[in-house]
């Protein structure tokens, strides 16, 4: 079987799949009219439908899969036509019709056919699609080895039970209302915090000064109320553990920086029942198992490599770089598991 032909195809194909999952969906299963005369149309390229009698159906390659369509001196078999389809979503797949099947033969032609032409124009040798093409090797390799890092197994009900019975107060309907300051830098975050415990009541202005969260700094770092599963976990441990309304945390770490956190109110609530949050307390225990096991394995990859970053050059570089539109979100508003 040609199989550096078919990867070719698979790869181009997403460029028209857009246009024929449209028209898949569209035509429906509506029944045709039984006056419709019968015809055997072809498609561009010489690609002929499937349902024309003695020219696909009843031929077969040495292979013994049947041919679907013929275009110059190429085909497309069935077993071709199966791995293609199979790609597809399942209700891609299961709203296609006759006519929906007819277009993504032919579109599967088409695309051939323009890869041919732009191969004879010596587009498959020219540097940015061999760049493009070696960004996307290098993503599916790393996605690989990172889906096999999250298999991870599931805690059991013993687990989660323990959990349950050893932290009752995450597992509650209180809520607290905070503010806080993000910052990049820790040196600099325990200089910001210093001048909060010195002037707690000038922690709203330090955050509209300091913060690099612009949607909360805008607001004096408020984030309003919110409970239990709203924040990254190391966020809300140091969070929700703040009893009395002023109270200023220690700087905390998460994967957007370094925070400071002010209490500013606190609605005690009822624990939740065991049955209720049972499936949340697993998913967040498996979570963090994931977690721990990532970053182990990124720590050690790095320590094996001897990774050694120059920031004050990578700041140079940042430099020559556009700024980013006004407005733009740091992404840590909103943030949960």
């Amino acid at each position: 079987m040609r199989k550096g032909w078919i990867n070719r195809a698979s790869l181009g194909l997403g460029l028209i799949v857009g246009l024929l999952l449209g028209g898949c969906e569209s035509t429906g299963n509506a029944p045709k009219d039984a006056t419709e005369e019968k015809s055997a149309p072809v498609a561009p390229g010489g690609a002929v439908r499937s349902d024309a009698k003695g020219t696909t159906g009843e031929g077969a390659v040495p292979d013994g899969s049947p041919v679907v369509a013929r275009y110059g001196s190429q085909v497309l078999t069935e077993t071709e036509l199966v791995t293609e389809l199979e790609r597809l979503p399942t209700r891609s797949r299961s709203v296609m019709n006759d006519e929906g099947r007819h277009r993504f033969v032919e579109n599967y032609v088409l695309n051939e056919l323009l890869f041919t032409e732009g191969t004879a124009r010596g587009y498959a040798e020219d540097p940015e699609i061999q760049r493009q093409i070696d960004d996307l090797r290098k993503r599916l390799v790393v996605q690989k080895v990172v889906r096999e890092l999250q298999d991870v197994p599931a805690p059991t009900d013993a687990d989660v039970q323990a959990q349950y019975d050893q932290h009752p107060e995450r597992y509650s309907t209180t809520t607290i209302r905070v503010r806080h300051i993000l910052l990049k830098d820790e040196a600099e975050a325990k200089e910001v915090r210093a001048k909060a415990v010195a002037k707690p009541d000038s922690f709203a202005d330090l955050a509209k000064q300091h913060s690099l969260d612009k949607a909360s700094a805008r607001k004096g770092g408020d984030l309003g109320f919110f409970g239990h599963g709203r924040m990254v976990p190391e966020f809300e441990e140091v969070a929700f553990a703040m009893k009395k309304p002023g109270e200023i945390s220690e700087v905390v770490h998460t994967q957007y920086g370094f925070h400071i956190i002010q209490l500013q109110e606190r609605r005690e609530g009822e624990p939740k029942p065991f049955d209720q949050v049972k499936e949340q307390i697993r998913a967040v225990m498996r979570n963090k198992t994931l977690r721990d096991r990532t970053d182990e394995y990124y720590d050690e990859l790095k320590k094996k490599a001897n990774v050694q970053i120059d920031d004050p050059a990578a700041e140079r570089a940042a430099q020559k770089v556009p700024e980013p539109s006004p407005g733009a979100a740091s992404g840590f508003h909103g943030m949960g598991h």
